[in-house]
């Protein structure tokens, strides 16, 4: 961009107009310089200084909204993120520009969430998001210090992982005896399929011929319609047992004998629309008053690794990401076997 010269003080300045980072329309002028090289070599700067550098500024308020617009969330992830903000970090820091925000202000905030929150997981994952906003901060406001990378790490605490044995889940799911909401908790049992994800099962997505079901889809529970399964690793060709092939293979044929102009684009268990979530909880819970429904993903995993299934093995059939996430999860049920293994040299 050129540079002017002030005829009347005999000196020369240079004027520029530039877009901050959220679009808006800035001007920036500067006077005094003696030689018009002077000016030329200051306008230089300037702009190589508003190209990278942003964070003077800017609040924890907006990175989080420049963070939860940039990036692709779901629409449950979005709400959940959003309430646990509000809650937890917006009180403490929303205000304070990024870079001022101290150590010890983390350790403060770290102290809060142990005190705070009865979940240490719970306490975690805020931390977490909250780490996610400094790392944005890095990456899109050229924060050169992260506080939260001098404070020790948050304890992690032991996941919850609730489940029911076989032999009492196929006697007490008899029970839950409304439409056909025990199928779909035996399904959920003996495939290890989240809810969203079976009440989003169509019958296009059952193979009966080769035993598996395609899970390529979920159920927005709050959103009530068809969503993303939770991770790419989620969406997999899932095997099924015969007794599932036998279950399914019935409902199938009671569904084309009671309702005119079946087809395979209706969902397994409902019709034109899955059941009602909120419904099946309630029955789901009149049964199994101590279990989340959750709980049957775990069962199905306790299960296989009872039976002497390998962790690399359970990793696929559960869909993880990374065998870390099973082995967290589930690594405790594999030391249960140890005393278990000690009889091969028996």
């Amino acid at each position: 961009m050129p540079v002017y010269q002030d005829l009347a003080r005999k000196t020369w300045y240079f004027k520029v107009r530039y877009k901050d980072m959220y679009g808006r329309n800035k001007q920036k002028l500067k006077r005094g310089f003696k030689k018009r090289k002077d000016a030329i070599i200051a306008e230089a700067e300037f702009l190589s200084s508003i190209k990278d550098s942003f964070s003077d500024e800017v609040t924890i308020d907006q990175v989080f909204e420049h963070n939860i617009s940039f990036k692709t969330y779901k629409p449950k992830t979005i709400r959940r993120r959003t309430n646990e903000y509000n809650l937890h970090i917006k009180p403490r820091f929303g205000q304070i520009k990024i870079i001022d925000i101290t150590a010890q202000q983390v350790l403060d905030f770290q102290k809060y969430l142990s005190e705070t929150l009865k979940s240490p997981e719970s306490a975690r994952t805020i931390f977490s998001n909250f780490k996610v906003l400094m790392n944005h901060g890095k990456k899109f406001f050229n924060l050169q210090r992260d506080p939260t990378l001098q404070v020790p790490a948050m304890p992690r605490g032991k996941k919850r992982i609730d489940f029911i044995k076989r032999e009492e889940f196929d006697k007490r799911v008899q029970d839950l005896d409304f439409h056909y909401y025990k199928q779909m908790t035996i399904l959920m049992f003996y495939t290890g399929l989240r809810v969203g994800e079976a009440l989003a099962l169509k019958w296009s997505d059952v193979d009966l011929i080769n035993n598996n079901i395609d899970v390529n889809k979920a159920w927005g529970i709050n959103e009530k319609n068809i969503t993303t399964v939770k991770t790419k690793a989620s969406e997999a060709i899932v095997p099924i047992p015969k007794l599932l092939v036998e279950m399914l293979t019935l409902i199938k044929k009671e569904s084309e004998e009671k309702i005119y102009g079946f087809d395979d684009n209706y969902f397994v268990f409902g019709g034109l629309t899955p059941y009602h979530y909120s419904h099946y909880h309630k029955k789901f819970k009149e049964v199994f008053p101590e279990l989340r429904i959750h709980s049957l993903r775990h069962s199905y995993a306790a299960f296989l690794i009872n039976k002497g299934v390998d962790v690399y093995l359970v990793k696929e059939l559960m869909r993880h990401e990374n065998i870390t996430e099973t082995a967290d999860t589930y690594g405790h049920l594999y030391i249960e076997r140890k005393q278990e293994v000690m009889s091969v040299f028996d």
